[in-house]
C-alpha cells in the first residue's frame, strides 16, 4: 500500500500556503496522521488516486474547507463524513458511490459539491442534479445537504427514544454494549 509519507518524502514538502496537493501520488490510502498534523492545510487535493475507501479518523481532519477526492475509486464515505463541518466545497465527481452517509446533512458550510459519474442510487442522484457548471453544483451541495436533514433527524430521534426507554442499569449494559461492539 503506497502512502503519500513514504513516497515523495515529508508533506510539508507538498504544502504550499494552505494547500497540499498530493493528486497522482498512486494512493491506496490516506495518510490521515500526516495530514492531522498539518492544520494549515485546509485545501487537500487527493483526486487520481487508487483510494477505495476513507479511514474513520479521516473525519478528525475538521481543519479542510475544499477536499478533491475526484477520480478515485470510492464505494462510500465514512458515517462521520458530516463532523468535518468546515467543508465548503467537495469534489467526489467519478467514484464509485451509491449513497452518502446520514452525516451528510451537518455539513452545514458545504456550499460546492459534484457528484457527477457515480453509480449514485436514483432517488439521490434525481436531488443531486446534473453539476455540469458551477451554479448546478452549489444547488447541488445544497439539496443533497437538505435531503439527508430527514434521516439525520430520524437516526437522531431513534437513538434518543431507546435512550429514553432504558433504565439506569439498562443504559449502563447499552453502553458497554454498543462500546464493545465498536
Amino acid at each position: 500500500m503506497t502512502k503519500a509519507g513514504s513516497k515523495g518524502g515529508n508533506l510539508r514538502d507538498k504544502l504550499d500556503g494552505n494547500e497540499l496537493d498530493l493528486s497522482l501520488s498512486d494512493l491506496n490510502e490516506v495518510p490521515v496522521k500526516e495530514l492531522a498534523a498539518l492544520p494549515k492545510a485546509t485545501v487537500l487535493d487527493l483526486s487520481c488516486n487508487k483510494l477505495t475507501s476513507l479511514p474513520a479518523d479521516f473525519c478528525s481532519l475538521t481543519h479542510l474547507v475544499k477536499l478533491d477526492l475526484s477520480k478515485n475509486k470510492l464505494q462510500q464515505l465514512p458515517a462521520d463524513f458530516g463532523r468535518l463541518v468546515n467543508l465548503q466545497h467537495l469534489d467526489l465527481l467519478n467514484n464509485r458511490l451509491v449513497t452518502l452517509p446520514v452525516s451528510f446533512a451537518q455539513l452545514k458550510s458545504l456550499k460546492w459539491l459534484d457528484l457527477k459519474d457515480n453509480p449514485l442510487d436514483p432517488a439521490l442522484a434525481k436531488v443531486a442534479g446534473d453539476c455540469l457548471d458551477e451554479k448546478q453544483c452549489k444547488q447541488c451541495a445544497n439539496k443533497v445537504r437538505e435531503d439527508r436533514l430527514p434521516l439525520c433527524t430520524s437516526v437522531n430521534a431513534i437513538y434518543d427514544d431507546a435512550v429514553r426507554g432504558l433504565r439506569g442499569h439498562d443504559i449502563l449494559q447499552w453502553v458497554l454494549q454498543t462500546d464493545s461492539q465498536q
